[in-house]
């Protein structure tokens, strides 16, 4: 990984891979990863590398794998990017033998996790995949990338939220801070609202987590008869088996429990790769 991150660390390198000397290939005939996890380009930073490398070329190699026709990236897509748009025929590659999808998108990851400009929603789509393609828990993925396993809890916290809000995020509308303070609302007319708020009032985090914490108490004093036993359901050991769930399941788990003794579970799930992973967890084929 020292190659593709520019340093000397090997400790997320994906074992037994190996690795010819640099060369160059014809941009062409290089493909996208297909296993990328971000999916915006900041315009005016790609000009800036392009203007970098007109003048000096591209300095650090880009990382591909040999595919069953031509080459496919596995990490260096901005730079492969920027030597296009500077009219470059060829790039100075390192080619890798024997990467599998799982490892060429570990890699891409690691590589995008270490840039600042990778929005909170890729970086928690890019986590997403990781579970669900390599079948991690929250701790292992956290282990790969070199963070704090509630680093990657509170970023997959953010795919619950109503698409608006992920879409303010995105363009900058709102921050991290913001984001996770409306995550702690469980009604998304209040979450929109309270980001209406934010974009038109400049509220900060502070004013927000205030407002969310106002929020909840309305909630739980002026909630109708049929539903106090939901609102009993938020007692101390309710919130530890949610937790516990969370932890082993890899995401969002709500217990609605009322006082009469019965309720239910809720599971979240983001796409079919996700609900897979979560099948394979809970009910293993073979088993029965």
């Amino acid at each position: 990984m020292g190659s593709l991150l520019g340093d000397s660390s090997s400790q997320n390198r994906p074992a037994d891979k190996e690795s010819g000397p640099p060369t160059a290939l014809p941009v062409k005939d290089i493909r996208p990863n297909s296993q990328q996890p971000r999916i915006r380009f900041d315009e005016a930073a790609l000009e800036g590398l392009r203007d970098s490398i007109k003048r000096h070329g591209v300095i650090q190699p880009i990382a591909v794998r040999k595919g069953a026709s031509g080459y496919e990236l596995i990490s260096g897509e901005r730079r492969l990017k920027a030597a296009k748009l500077a009219g470059l025929e060829s790039i100075p590659v390192v080619i890798h033998e024997g990467v599998s999808d799982e490892s060429s998108l570990e890699w891409a990851m690691v590589e995008n996790l270490q840039r600042e400009d990778l929005d909170p929603i890729e970086r928690a789509k890019g986590f997403q995949a990781m579970m669900a393609r390599l079948s991690l828990k929250q701790e292992e993925v956290a282990e790969r990338v070199g963070l704090k396993r509630s680093t990657v809890t509170n970023h997959l916290r953010l795919l619950e939220l109503p698409e608006d809000i992920q879409t303010g995020l995105i363009e900058g509308l709102l921050n991290m801070g913001h984001a996770r303070a409306l995550a702690g609302l469980s009604d998304s007319a209040q979450q929109l609202e309270l980001m209406g708020k934010i974009v038109r009032q400049g509220l900060s985090v502070r004013q927000v987590e205030k407002s969310v914490k106002s929020f909840n108490s309305q909630g739980a004093t002026s909630s109708p008869a049929p539903v106090t036993g939901e609102a009993k359901a938020r007692a101390p050991w309710i919130q530890d088996a949610e937790a516990r769930m969370r932890e082993s399941l890899g995401t969002q788990v709500v217990v609605h429990h009322r006082e009469e003794g019965i309720g239910k579970i809720t599971i979240s799930y983001h796409d079919t790769a996700e609900l897979d992973r979560l099948m394979n967890l809970m009910a293993p084929r073979g088993l029965l």
